[in-house]
C-alpha cells in the first residue's frame, strides 16, 4: 500500500488539484442484487404551455425523505481537459454533514472532505495538505447562492431549494415540466421527469461568466423512493472547467454511518 502511494506521488495523477476539484464539486448500479425500476428522463414531444402552481405541491411531496443517505460513485473526471477516474464514497447526514472520500486505483484514498452548512473541510493525502474554511469560501468560486443546502439537493436528486419559490415560472416544455427564475445574478432552468425528479439542472450567472450543467438520465427506486442513478455534472469560470461522470452504486438510505475526519499531525494548513 505504501508502495502504491508513493507511486501516485511521483505520478502525473499528483497534478490532480484535489482542493479546486473539491470546491468546483460544490457548484456540485448495477452491483446490487436486487431488482431496481430504472426510469428514464426521456423527453416527450408536446406543446409550450403554462400549468398550475399544484405541480409545486407534487414537486415537494416527491422530495427524497431520509435521515442517512450513502453511495459509491464511480466517477470520470476531467479538470481543465486532464482526465481522471476516480470514486467517490459519499454519505450525508440530511442537513448536517456530507462525507466524501475520493479514491483511486487500488482503493488508495487521495482525499478526505466534510461539508456542513457552516464550514468545508478537505484532507488532500497526495500532498500532505489541509483545508478548513468557513462555508463561504465556495463563493470564490461559485455563486453566492450557492450553499451547503445546494449541493445536499443535487447529490440526492431533490430540487433545487430556491426553485421552489411561488413567484418562479412554472411551464410544461416538451411534454415535462419546467420551472426558471433568477435570485440576484444567478439564473437557472429545471426540467422533471414524470416522477417529479429533476432530470436537468442549469445554473448561470452572467456577471461572473460562471455556469454549470447537471444531468441525471437515470434514477432507481430504492426504498419507495427515487434516487439518481448517475449525475452528469459540467461547471465553468473563468479559470476552471470541471466535467464529472457519475454512477451511483449501492445506494442506502436510513443506515447508520460515520463520520471520521482526522487530520494527521504531519499535514500542513493552508490558509
Amino acid at each position: 500500500m505504501m508502495s502504491n502511494l508513493v507511486y501516485f506521488k511521483q505520478s502525473t495523477f499528483r497534478k490532480l488539484n484535489i482542493m479546486g476539484f473539491m470546491i468546483l464539486f460544490l457548484t456540485v448500479l448495477s452491483a446490487c442484487k436486487a431488482k431496481k425500476n430504472l426510469i428514464s428522463s426521456s423527453k416527450e414531444s408536446a406543446p409550450l404551455t403554462k400549468v398550475s402552481k399544484v405541480n409545486l405541491t407534487s414537486i415537494i411531496a416527491h422530495e427524497t425523505q431520509f435521515s442517512t443517505f450513502t453511495t459509491k460513485a464511480a466517477t470520470a473526471l476531467n479538470i481543465n481537459g486532464k482526465q481522471y477516474d476516480v470514486t467517490l464514497n459519499i454519505r450525508i447526514k440530511k442537513g448536517e454533514m456530507i462525507w466524501i472520500s475520493v479514491t483511486a486505483i487500488a482503493g488508495i484514498e487521495v482525499a478526505r472532505a466534510l461539508f456542513t452548512p457552516d464550514s468545508i473541510r478537505i484532507l488532500d493525502r497526495l500532498n500532505e495538505q489541509y483545508l478548513h474554511k468557513p462555508f463561504s469560501f465556495v463563493h470564490d468560486f461559485s455563486s453566492k447562492q450557492v450553499n451547503y443546502q445546494t449541493l445536499e439537493s443535487l447529490l440526492v436528486g431533490n430540487c433545487l431549494p430556491l426553485a421552489l419559490a411561488d413567484e418562479n415560472a412554472i411551464i410544461m416544455n416538451n411534454g415535462l415540466l419546467t420551472t426558471k427564475g433568477s435570485q440576484q445574478n444567478m439564473g437557472f432552468v429545471l426540467q422533471f421527469n414524470n416522477q417529479f425528479k429533476t432530470s436537468e439542472l442549469n445554473l448561470f450567472d452572467d456577471l461572473q461568466q460562471q455556469k454549470m450543467e447537471v444531468k441525471t438520465t437515470v434514477f432507481e427506486e430504492i426504498a419507495s423512493q427515487f434516487l439518481p442513478s448517475n449525475l452528469n455534472i459540467s461547471a465553468l469560470s473563468p479559470k476552471k472547467q470541471l466535467k464529472a461522470e457519475m454512477i451511483y452504486n449501492k445506494t442506502e438510505l436510513n443506515i447508520p454511518l460515520e463520520f471520521p475526519f482526522n487530520v494527521p499531525k504531519r499535514f500542513s494548513e493552508i490558509h
